[in-house]
């Protein structure tokens, strides 16, 4: 099996996250996408999340594709922490291969997460992301580690998805939403 991880807090869950997800499974050949839907993101406030099961009812309200299901399976790993998730889901689904997918905004602050690097070492990365976005990729400070593989590509296939690869699949249509916007817009 070939699973795409889409994680955040989902607050609220939007099309844009619809979008990524579709991209990521159609252009990386998956069999699946999961969305994790996190009890709390620990780079957020947690006074401006909803609750964690009002966020995953959202998502499935948006989700309209049967290959990708919305889980909160973090919430039973007790961690808010990507790379112990990683860790848990590999132990578990030993058949399978992960990859990571976000959108553009992430891959910028990645470098911010816990345990960055050693994610890195588990799990192979998808950004999504518009043209013209190579400049904005190679200022990326994911781009600076040496040891990551990069490539960028509009083509996407069936890649292969080891870990310390990061794709950077260029798109021509975005949706350009954000969860953040849609909180201070209403």
């Amino acid at each position: 099996m070939r699973v795409g991880l889409l994680g955040g807090s989902f607050n609220p869950p939007h099309a844009g996250h619809v979008h990524i997800s579709k991209v990521a499974l159609s252009s990386l050949k998956l069999d699946a996408v999961w969305w994790l839907v996190t009890p709390q993101n620990p780079l957020k406030e947690k006074n401006r999340t909803l609750p964690l099961r009002e966020r995953v009812a959202l998502s499935r309200e948006i989700m309209d594709h049967p290959k990708i299901l919305v889980t909160d399976i973090e919430k039973e790993f007790n961690s808010p922490y990507t790379y112990e998730t990683i860790l848990r889901l590999k132990r578990r689904y030993t058949n399978t291969k992960f990859v990571w997918i976000t959108g553009h905004d992430n891959a910028l602050t990645l470098h911010q997460w816990n345990e960055w690097q050693a994610l890195l070492d588990q799990i192979c990365m998808a950004h999504i992301v518009r043209r013209p976005a190579v400049s904005l990729v190679q200022r990326c400070p994911l781009r600076m580690l040496s040891s990551q593989k990069h490539i960028i590509t509009s083509r996407g296939g069936r890649l292969s998805l080891d870990s310390r690869t990061t794709y950077w699949l260029l798109q021509k249509k975005m949706v350009n939403i954000s969860s953040t916007k849609i909180r201070h817009d209403s």
